[in-house]
C-alpha cells in the first residue's frame, strides 16, 4: 500500500462495502492531537460534519475512542442526535450500518477505523464475522501507516525506570527528590534521566520530556 488514501479505496472495492475511513486520535476521548482523517466519504458529508459539530455527538467516534473493542454500529445506543446523524449521513451516501475497529498501540496512540454498508444488519454481521481476522489485521496496518504519515515513525524503547524517572520530572521533581521518592541514590536517577534523553535523541532533559509526553510515553 502505497498510502492509506489510495488503500482505503482498494479496501473498499475488495470487501464491496460503501466507505471506509480511519482517523487518528489521542488517548483522551474527543481531543484530537492530529488532523488526521482518510475517508472515501464525500467531501460534502466530511464538510457538513464539521460545520454541523457532528463529531461530538457521532456515536461511533464516542465509542470507538472509549473502548478497545470492535463493535458493530446497529449495538450502539441509539440517541436523537444520533439519529439525526445518521439521517443527514445517509442523505449523503453513507450507509446506515457498519462495523469499527479501535486500535491503540503500545505508546497509547489510538486510531479508529470504520466500515459501511448498505447491507441488512444480519448479513453484515455474518460477512464481517466470517473476514474479521483479515479486517483486524487492516486496521492495524492503516493505523501504523496513519502513525508514518502522521509524522511518527520512530517510537523509542525507555525501560521502567527511565519512564519513572522522566514522569517525576515532568511533574516538577528534581533528581534529587526523585531519588529519595524512588529509593534510588541521586547518581542513580541521573544515569536514567541521561539514558531516556539520549534514547528520545534530546539535548535537554525539558526537551525529553516534551518528546516523551508528545508520543504518549509518559503522562503528567
Amino acid at each position: 500500500m502505497s498510502s492509506n488514501e489510495e488503500a482505503i479505496y482498494r479496501i473498499r472495492e475488495l470487501y464491496d462495502i460503501a466507505n471506509v475511513t480511519i482517523r487518528l486520535a489521542k488517548t483522551e476521548l474527543g481531543l484530537f492531537d492530529i488532523p488526521y482523517l482518510r475517508t472515501t466519504y464525500s467531501p460534502e458529508w466530511v464538510a457538513h460534519q464539521l460545520t454541523k459539530g457532528y463529531i461530538g455527538g457521532d456515536a461511533v467516534v464516542v465509542a470507538g475512542f472509549s473502548t478497545d473493542v470492535p463493535f458493530f454500529w446497529s449495538d450502539l445506543t441509539r440517541t436523537p442526535a444520533w439519529d439525526q446523524i445518521m439521517r443527514d449521513a445517509m442523505r449523503a451516501g453513507v450507509g446506515p450500518e457498519g462495523y469499527s475497529i479501535p486500535v491503540i498501540d503500545d505508546v497509547g496512540r489510538r486510531s479508529l477505523v470504520s466500515l459501511n454498508t448498505f447491507m441488512p444488519v444480519a448479513d453484515w454481521k455474518d460477512y464481517v464475522r466470517s473476514v474479521e481476522g483479515e479486517l483486524l489485521t487492516v486496521a492495524r496496518i492503516l493505523h501504523d501507516r496513519a502513525i508514518e504519515e502522521a509524522g511518527f515513525t520512530f517510537v523509542p524503547k525507555l525501560g521502567p525506570r527511565e519512564l519513572e524517572c522522566l514522569t517525576w520530572v515532568a511533574r516538577g521533581n528534581e533528581a534529587g527528590a526523585i531519588a529519595e521518592r524512588l529509593s534510588l541514590s541521586e547518581h542513580t536517577v541521573r544515569s536514567y534521566l541521561k539514558a531516556a534523553r539520549q534514547k528520545l535523541a534530546c539535548r535537554t532533559l525539558s526537551q525529553a520530556v516534551s518528546k516523551a509526553l508528545s508520543l504518549r510515553l509518559i503522562k503528567v
